[in-house]
């Protein structure tokens, strides 16, 4: 497995992973893809990343990049968002992972991947929030109805902060 930035034209192949994966973990879909490219305040192509099922017997010389033409199918993808309120500043992650992808790691290190973009974009008003006495948070949403979603959380040292009913999402987060 490959992460790599999203690039516009993944927007093709997001759209009907999204619906497979939001189906199988009964929740709707909170965010509309087909705007990434267009939407300045999301900034995509830095703060939103895929996994592709890449063949790692197809490129033995390390996980940095990939060969142009032997690219894998996208599984999955994440976005980071910075959102701020007057509990502090939330750096918010979502995404999806196919659901015949599921329970392969894929979750995992597109969560990791999120978390250290989180940390990156943290670094722009930490010094702000510091000074005004708010929290820095970094927070995913996660299917409330797969067990493994607070085992995935606990490994990325998240906790539990709230449960959606209308969604079927819990939140996690985590002090950056």
């Amino acid at each position: 497995m490959r992460i790599r930035t999203f690039r516009d034209e993944d927007i093709a192949t997001l759209l009907p992973l999204q619906q497979l994966a939001a189906q199988a973990d009964g929740v709707e879909p909170l965010h509309d893809l087909a705007s990434w490219p267009n939407d300045p305040e999301l900034n995509a192509t830095e703060n939103a990343f895929v996994i592709t099922d890449d063949d790692d017997d197809l490129n033995t010389w390390g996980q940095a990049g990939t060969l142009e033409g032997i690219e894998g199918e996208i599984i999955g993808y994440t976005l980071v968002q910075v959102r701020q309120d007057e509990e502090g500043y939330h750096l918010f992650c979502q995404g999806a992972v196919h659901p015949a992808q599921l329970h392969r790691g894929a979750g995992r290190a597109l969560l990791i991947c999120a978390l250290n973009r989180a940390r990156v974009l943290g670094e722009e008003f930490a010094f702000e929030a510091e000074q005004v006495g708010i929290p820095v948070y970094f927070e995913a949403l996660l299917p409330t109805r797969n067990p493994a979603s607070a085992h995935l959380a606990a490994k990325c040292e998240m906790t539990f902060a709230r449960k959606f009913e209308e969604g079927g999402l819990s939140l996690y987060r985590t002090d950056l």
